[in-house]
């Protein structure tokens, strides 16, 4: 038995859609699909750990139905925000192009945009405390199946330090960035922990 994590899938905003909100955004009809196969391709399932956005819900949700669970909510697993929500407001991948590169070309992991967005050292933090809390529950997961369901960035930033911890430094943020350009985690995507 063990701890899945698993990326969500397909969001109307990996398709390039218009959002309103981080937490809003909601799976594509491929996403919907790929939650649908994604429950076919697991093993029985015991408990399950989500982020408070729509789409990593509906993603869950199939296996939610299928074993009769309730999530549990964690307040750590929501995706890196470092753009400002309100800018961000009915936008699109495109959009937002400049404004990414903007922050990613500062390279600094104590910037934070707006009082509405994160800072690199924020999602640091909050990966190190879900990495604390899933370090308590393997033990608790030796008999039964857990599945954490979250995002992207959250994931490879807690993979990258499960594998190889390390304080928080620019050069982590550097890796970070050519991770997720270079080897980007799919949508639906599984790793053991």
């Amino acid at each position: 038995m063990s701890v899945f994590l698993i990326r969500h899938a397909e969001s109307e905003a990996n398709i390039n859609g218009r959002t309103l909100s981080h937490a809003s955004i909601t799976l594509s009809e491929r996403g919907r699909r790929q939650a649908e196969q994604l429950c076919e391709r697991l093993p029985q399932v015991d408990h399950v750990i989500i982020s408070k956005y729509k789409r990593i819900y509906q993603t869950a949700e199939p296996i939610l139905h299928k074993y009769q669970l309730s999530a549990e909510i964690d307040e750590n697993l929501h995706e890196f925000s470092y753009l400002s929500e309100r800018k961000c407001f009915n936008t699109n991948l495109d959009d937002r192009k400049l404004w990414v590169s903007a922050y990613w070309e500062r390279m600094d992991y104590d910037y934070r945009e707006a009082d509405d967005a994160e800072s690199f050292a924020d999602l640091y933090s909050r990966v190190q405390l879900f990495h604390n809390k899933l370090r308590q529950l393997e033990q608790k997961y030796t008999e039964k199946n857990l599945m954490i369901f979250t995002h992207g960035q959250f994931l490879q930033l807690l993979l990258t330090l499960k594998d190889r911890p390390q304080p928080l430094s620019r050069e982590l943020m550097q890796s970070f960035r050519s991770d997720l350009i270079h080897q980007p985690i799919q949508n639906t995507a599984i790793f053991l922990f």
